[in-house]
């Protein structure tokens, strides 16, 4: 069971490199530079899903949270930086 799970986490992680290789996506550090411009606040968890999870293209889930301890989730379009959805809360 525990190999199953370390490889899978490298499959993904094989992927995202392939991935920002090919151009399907951008660089984690572009697409944090470009959320950091409109969003303060520190970067607590990133996911990446790919559209084999029923989305239509690569997204990064990101969790901040603000100097006032409130959570900001964003999802970002991983290949063109766009923000796609915002929700904040306490």
């Amino acid at each position: 069971f525990q190999n199953d799970i370390y490889s899978e986490t490298i499959n993904d992680h094989e992927k995202a490199i392939k991935a920002v290789n090919e151009g399907e996506i951008l660089p984690l550090n572009e697409i944090l530079t470009n959320i950091t411009k409109n969003f303060n606040g520190r970067v607590i968890s990133i996911n990446l899903k790919d559209n084999e999870k029923g989305l239509f293209g690569w997204v990064y889930d990101i969790r901040m949270i603000d100097k006032k301890n409130k959570i900001i989730n964003l999802r970002v379009d991983a290949g063109t930086s766009t923000i796609l959805f915002t929700e904040s809360g306490d």
